[in-house]
């Protein structure tokens, strides 16, 4: 289905304009409020959604409770405003950090066109995947984070609201699991998306480096002290600060770190001079920190201080719907970087994907992906280019034998999207109307997924 553009006014004048000017190059849906937008997206890939932003456009909604419910209900699409000169200057102002641009009226339609032109058709493949399927999103200015897993859509849903009030915030997750990716979509999310967003990596520095790094030093503090620099605390100013790796912290550090989270202060080395902290502090642990202080390696009074907003990211074994999107993505974004054309993958190559272990997560499959895609050969990927570790096993040709054929994309998706919704059902011992919110469906669509599937009694 060729992926259409999505323009949500309640202003038939100007969504007749928008639709004259532009229905010659793309295919558009017009829709007039965000009830019907949802519905029809459940159904139709989008290139972008052209949102009218005007008093009319909010009927009786909240500037912000608009935005919000904008950024739910379109996932993984742009957004780009079209701003009426009747716009409320709120309105206006919150818009400009949602959308990907405004545009003020009357529409400078070449500048509109570009920038349609600019969200690039390999990326379509991606918004078409997602419809139908049951999936949450989280996306920022530069960042989009994806899930299929359903056990993960209400952590999504409290991650939006965590970021958007000025909390410290702990991620917990094996390595690779996207601890330092969601820390920064929790700051593009955040107030502070136009400040800074710094990460200290503690695992990667010597314990005696750690509180310099944090708080900065003062000249003559140490041998080769030679100037005054400032930690990272101050670099951070009004920004973010991510402290990677807080499970290796010493307790000399752990101390001096639950001093700033208390009461924002801290002295550089060598310095008697308090200094305050403005930045706000999202911590990510490998680890699950109750165990470390269970065995005195953290300090309880540090834990239950940063325990009062925690997400923990399980491991991609633990998400096999979310592989194929994940590769998907990763194929795409690869084949950019290097300039190499990618035009399918092979059913085959999925499928060796969802079948391996994942030790390294995330981080393991998108290096597994760049490599994929510099051994591609044309423009398709192929079971060969994967590593030697994740290839299937050689079975020969096994035509004729009545193995299972390779299911189309249509089926696989199907296939994924049965399992999902099995797995919320018994989650709710088969209440409908509750699965249907988890998937963030309505009772009548969820009621004829099941019915296509055969899952009605």
């Amino acid at each position: 289905m060729t992926p259409g553009l999505f323009v949500l006014s309640r202003d038939k004048v100007f969504a007749n304009q928008v639709c004259s000017r532009l229905s010659s190059r793309f295919q558009l849906v017009v829709v007039d409020c965000l009830e019907t937008a949802q519905m029809r997206l459940e159904t139709v890939p989008i290139r972008a959604v052209l949102a009218h932003l005007s008093e009319e456009t909010l009927n009786g909604h909240t500037a912000e409770s608009f935005l919000t419910e904008l950024q739910q209900t379109v996932t993984v699409a742009p957004i780009y405003g079209l701003v009426d000169p009747d716009c409320p200057a709120d309105f206006r102002q919150l818009a400009a950090d949602v959308v990907r641009e405004c545009l003020p009226m009357p529409i400078d339609y070449d500048r509109l066109e570009q920038l349609i032109e600019q969200c690039e058709l390999p990326a379509i493949d991606l918004t078409g995947y997602c419809t139908g399927l049951p999936h949450r999103a989280l996306q920022g200015k530069t960042r989009l984070l994806v899930t299929f897993t359903p056990s993960m859509f209400a952590m999504f849903e409290e991650l939006r609201v965590a970021a958007a009030h000025d909390v410290t915030i702990l991620l917990i997750g094996e390595t690779g699991s996207g601890k330092t990716y969601l820390a920064r979509l929790i700051h593009e999310l955040s107030s502070r998306h136009n400040e800074r967003c710094l990460t200290v990596g503690c695992g990667a520095l010597p314990p005696d480096l750690i509180e310099s790094e944090l708080f900065g030093y003062v000249k003559g503090a140490f041998t080769g002290a030679d100037t005054n620099k400032e930690g990272k605390f101050a670099a951070a100013a009004n920004g973010t600060l991510l402290l990677d790796e807080i499970d290796v912290l010493g307790p000399k550090q752990q101390a001096k770190l639950l001093r700033v989270l208390e009461t924002g202060e801290y002295e550089p080395v060598g310095s008697n001079d308090t200094q305050t902290s403005s930045a706000r502090l999202v911590v990510a642990s490998n680890y699950d920190l109750d165990k470390l202080v269970k065995a005195d390696k953290f300090r309880i009074d540090l834990y239950y201080r940063l325990n009062i907003l925690s997400f923990h990211l399980p491991p991609l074994r633990e998400r096999p719907w979310d592989i194929e999107y994940l590769a998907r993505k990763f194929a795409v974004e690869h084949s950019r970087v290097h300039n190499i054309e990618l035009r399918h993958i092979e059913p085959e190559f999925l499928s060796a994907l969802r079948q391996y272990h994942w030790p390294g997560n995330i981080r393991e499959l998108e290096n597994v992906m760049r490599r994929a895609v510099l051994y591609c050969r044309g423009g398709v990927l192929a079971p060969a280019d994967l590593p030697s570790a994740l290839r299937p096993a050689n079975k020969g040709n096994t035509q004729g034998n009545g193995s299972r054929r390779p299911l189309t994309l249509e089926e696989r998706v199907s296939e994924i999207e049965q399992r999902i919704i099995e797995e919320s059902l018994r989650r709710h011992n088969h209440h409908r109307t509750d699965t249907a919110k988890e998937l963030g469906i309505s009772r009548v669509t969820l009621y004829n997924k099941m019915k296509k599937f055969g899952m009605l009694n």
